[in-house]
């Protein structure tokens, strides 16, 4: 008879904090062989995001108020998924959306040389090029250990 052993002996809080450091860990890598190679923040972005994009027609949407409530709150689950989610507050101001993120320890973004403001300005034109498609304008911005995310409905051209 074979005996069942288990390898696994993290917690599940344990992996969870695991996989979120070792994420932060690679995106700060991305950004900074990005930075390497020459690009700026956003350029590395557009490289990023490219792929995603690289199969749909560049159509421009107007977003409704429901459009632009689901994009916050998907961007507010991804940064928890990220940041853990005590990180993370998405709060409704008016018909403006803003996801707060409290950036608790910037080391793994900073490992590679990749500033948390340079990560940043990388985040922010991933934004850009995944809402305004949308009919969303978002705006990003650090200060001192939070990053802000502000989405609103673009206005009618």
């Amino acid at each position: 008879m074979t005996e069942k052993r288990s390898l696994i002996t993290l917690s599940e809080e344990q992996a969870i904090a695991w996989y979120q450091h070792h994420l932060l860990v690679l995106h700060g890598y991305a950004l900074a062989l990005a930075l390497k190679a020459g690009l700026s923040p956003a350029q590395a972005a557009i490289f990023f995001v490219e792929p995603w994009h690289s199969d749909r027609v560049s159509i421009r949407a107007q977003a409704t108020a429901q459009i632009l409530e689901q994009q916050a709150r998907q961007i507010a689950e991804v940064s928890a998924l990220s940041y853990g989610e005590e990180h993370v507050q998405l709060t409704q101001q008016d018909q403006n959306w803003l996801v707060q993120i409290t950036i608790a320890d910037p080391e793994p973004l900073e490992r590679y040389g990749a500033s948390p403001e340079l990560h940043t300005q990388w985040v922010a034109e991933q934004l850009r090029q995944v809402c305004e498609p949308k009919g969303i304008r978002c705006r990003v911005w650090q200060d001192q250990d939070r990053q802000y995310i502000q989405l609103s409905l673009q206005a009618e051209q």
